[in-house]
């Protein structure tokens, strides 16, 4: 076996059953753990009802990168919840994408999320659109639609960059209320500066399972924290070690 490769298999080995334990018990119904409370999640419902009761729509952009981008598959499952909620309260919802290849499975998201609330024929095609999947392109032309459409809710998650400022600095122009979350960690400051609401890094990641209250979801939330608990766990060891000058043992049984 190749050095180190020992301890890596026990660990992977461990995490798997932790999380077969945690979701086999979710199914069964057991309802163990919560997630705490995250005011900017509890935000989007407040501002597609501000959105409603304005009659003007709610703006959702999911961030750049393609299906290999984590922060796009953490926003695609908010897209599919906030699309639920606008499709409930009858309000329009506007999704911008950021690359063609990724636009007909947002297309399909927003519709099946309409559809599961019994809303199919309020769901509007042109509304999930495409500009160009040239970066400048694609952002003069959502400054653009903000301003013409007057959006009531601007909600901004999943990988951005320098762009991000600019679709902000926009929506507050035109008076949005604004829900941003992305864990990019050179963009976190200015989603703090510049939106009503920020999810801050991991956040995002637990957004869906937050908002559906999912058993299952929630489950593998908390089966990725314990896999937390236990690399932080060996920081702390490894920094007592240290500390003695007992380094080595831990050493050998990383390399095993």
């Amino acid at each position: 076996m190749k050095e180190g490769m020992g301890f890596d298999l026990v660990f992977v080995v461990l995490l798997t059953l932790s999380v077969a334990y945690i979701l086999n018990r979710a199914k069964q119904g057991h309802k163990d753990w919560d997630i705490r409370r995250i005011p900017g999640l509890d935000a989007i419902e407040e501002g597609i009802g501000r959105a409603t009761e304005m009659n003007r729509p709610v703006f959702y952009l999911p961030g750049s990168g393609g299906f290999e981008e984590p922060q796009l598959l953490a926003s695609m499952a908010v897209l599919s919840e906030v699309a639920k909620m606008t499709a409930r309260y009858d309000t329009r919802l506007i999704v911008c994408v950021p690359y063609s290849g990724v636009y007909p499975i947002m297309q399909e998201i927003v519709r099946q999320a309409y559809v599961s609330e019994g809303k199919a024929d309020s769901f509007r095609q042109d509304d999930v659109r495409w500009f160009s999947d040239h970066y400048f392109g694609y952002a003069l032309g959502i400054v653009g639609l903000m301003f013409k459409e007057q959006v009531a809710t601007n909600i901004m998650i999943g990988n951005f960059a320098f762009d991000a400022l600019m679709y902000a600095e926009a929506a507050n122009q035109a008076g949005a209320i604004q829900v941003g979350g992305t864990a990019a960690i050179t963009q976190i400051p200015f989603f703090v500066a510049a939106c009503d609401y920020a999810l801050i890094g991991d956040e995002m990641y637990a957004a869906a399972a937050y908002l559906t209250k999912d058993p299952v979801r929630v489950a593998t939330i908390v089966a990725e924290d314990w896999g937390k608990f236990f690399v932080a766990g060996l920081i702390a060891l490894g920094a007592l070690l240290n500390s003695v000058g007992a380094v080595g043992l831990l050493n050998n049984i990383l390399n095993w």
